[in-house]
């Protein structure tokens, strides 16, 4: 199969992005309504956070984009209760601390309300807006980009992380392909690929392609499941299996990038 350079993948657009989205907000509407009794408490890969902790961090994602001083009043609270932590780690946690024990039929209420407001208050949201820009991990990110492509990314991670304390199979969805090819094609025009050599990718199984990445000539090939893969690059799975070339094997395997 042909790589594709992920450079040339480019921007999925504003409207794509919505049925990204969209997408995301029905199999977590299914996802919820499935959760009983003692399910809620699993213990998930995010430190710290049981199931319940998930959509409750996901609801402080949507209230944040619909009320314009909720983030800053949790950034702020984040610094103080959790001093240690990476800022946007805190807030984060502060987003799923604000919900918890909420009862389970308030929580899936809930996520579908703020959420339907959120994805329609993003797609309304006026251009000048959307290019202010934010100082995420060190990389300069546009409110456009966040809302459009990390969100949704977000969403999706998320529910596989859910699925997997569960132990149920994880559908990565109808758009798998275009969420994980924008993965692939920020690894490649972000800083996060950095001295890697040039390598071509072969994600495997749900949402895979075959990607080209780096500006140097390959130094060889690497396969690893499309949806393990970005664990790993979120930081989620250190020790990926990839298989081929040792050197293309290894840049791949050891690259982060936050999610």
């Amino acid at each position: 199969m042909t790589a594709v350079l992920a450079g040339e993948i480019g921007r999925a657009g504003r409207e794509r992005c919505r049925v990204h989205r969209d997408a995301e907000l029905e199999a977590w509407h299914e996802l919820l309504a499935s959760i009983e009794g003692s399910e809620w408490h699993r213990r998930t890969v995010c430190d710290e956070w049981d199931v319940a902790d998930i959509p409750g961090h996901l609801i402080g994602q949507a209230e944040d984009v619909i009320t314009p001083w909720s983030f800053p009043r949790r950034f702020r609270k984040a610094h103080r209760v959790y001093p240690d932590k990476p800022r946007f780690d805190a807030h984060m946690m502060v987003q799923a601390d604000e919900h918890r024990g909420t009862p389970p039929a308030e929580l899936r209420a809930l996520f579908d309300k703020v959420w339907a407001k959120a994805t329609r208050r993003i797609s309304r949201k006026p251009e000048l807006l959307r290019r202010i820009t934010m100082n995420v991990e060190g990389i300069p990110m546009t409110l456009g980009y966040i809302e459009d492509i990390l969100l949704a990314r977000d969403l999706w991670m998320h529910r596989d992380d859910v699925c997997q304390a569960l132990g149920r199979p994880f559908d990565a969805g109808p758009y798998a392909d275009e969420v994980i090819a924008q993965v692939v094609y920020d690894v490649d025009t972000l800083p996060f690929w950095g001295d890697r050599p040039g390598v071509v990718l072969e994600l495997t199984g749900q949402g895979g392609g075959t990607y080209r990445l780096g500006r140097d000539e390959p130094v060889g090939r690497a396969a690893v499941d499309a949806v393990s893969y970005m664990r790993t690059l979120s930081g989620r799975d250190d020790h990926p299996v990839v298989s081929g070339d040792p050197l293309a094997a290894e840049a791949v395997a050891t690259c982060r990038m936050p999610f």
